[in-house]
């Protein structure tokens, strides 16, 4: 993996973006370090939609919003942090469902997989069945900043909004790999990542730059995801932020190593770079819903 080019950039992105959300030290921040992926599990859902149906859809999950009880969108019990998007940039309109849920409770499911896709949270007649087997889908990365709110609203503590009302950002972005090298480093990025997850594997040095990234982008949740198709590989990128200007801001205003190295990385490797390294985001994704449990976990003691 060291040897070429790509392969060994690739490699580099993947310290990058785990630097970027590793646990930040004393002489860094005296608050507790970020959750990531071994704290909390993160999950999508697709379902196609009948393009007639569109404006019921989006009727539909209006009024599920309007009702201001974040259970609905959330889909299970013990979620934290969920978003409904309507996806239009494939062969056909898909809905899709993010989902966090604490490990501390998925541990405890036989199927994580299959119990988040059957607490599919909207059943209205324009979504269709899905096979979530013509997918293989992975989560790379997650984390969850310890200064992220329990709630942008006032009320019972608890969030539920459209996209008219968010007082947060939300989007959804998936960037296609080049075929090659770069698919056969991502499967490598993968088992690198189920390592952290089962606490096999730490990282050091880059902690110090993440940390400095972190709080200058003032991200609340970050979520990265590889989606293996019949027709190649890609990242699907969900970001929960105060405000999308500031994170480009503060990324592209820093000679942050974790930043450079992986503006590098990602236009070797993306068939498409500016589908994520140029804002505003030009994606065909709309935000219905974003809903946050009132005792969502921020710090880890809390997970």
């Amino acid at each position: 993996m060291r040897r070429g080019v790509i392969a060994g950039t690739m490699l580099a992105v993947a310290a990058v973006a785990y630097g970027r959300h590793r646990s930040r030290s004393d002489s860094a921040r005296r608050e507790p370090p970020a959750a990531t992926e071994r704290e909390g599990a993160a999950f999508l859902v697709r379902r196609r939609v009948d393009p007639a149906e569109l404006e019921s859809l989006r009727a539909h999950v209006a009024g599920i919003v309007s009702a201001g009880d974040p259970e609905p969108v959330l889909g299970l019990e013990e979620a934290t942090t969920a978003s409904l998007f309507l996806d239009l940039e494939g062969a056909g309109p898909e809905l899709v469902w993010y989902g966090e849920v604490p490990r501390s409770v998925t541990d405890r499911w036989d199927e994580p997989r299959s119990t988040v896709a059957e607490a599919f949270p909207v059943d209205h007649e324009a979504v269709e069945f899905a096979d979530e087997s013509v997918v293989d889908r992975e989560l790379l990365v997650h984390a969850a900043n310890p200064a992220r709110p329990r709630t942008v609203a006032s009320g019972d503590g608890s969030l539920v909004t459209g996209p008219d009302g968010a007082a947060v950002d939300v989007d959804l972005v998936r960037m296609r790999l080049r075929p090659g090298l770069p698919e056969r480093v991502a499967d490598g990025f993968a088992g690198f990542s189920r390592r952290v997850v089962d606490g096999n594997l730490e990282l050091g040095p880059i902690e110090r730059w993440s940390a400095e990234m972190l709080d200058a982008e003032n991200m609340y949740t970050e979520s990265v995801f590889l989606e293996r198709r019949a027709d190649g590989y890609a990242l699907v990128g969900y970001m929960e932020a105060e405000e999308m200007a500031r994170v480009y801001d503060a990324y592209y205003d820093t000679e942050n190593p974790v930043a450079r190295g992986s503006e590098i990385v990602l236009g070797r490797v993306l068939e498409a770079p500016e589908t994520i390294l140029e804002y505003p985001l030009e994606t065909d994704v709309e935000l219905l819903a974003h809903a946050i449990a009132p005792d969502r976990p921020r710090r880890l003691e809390e997970w």
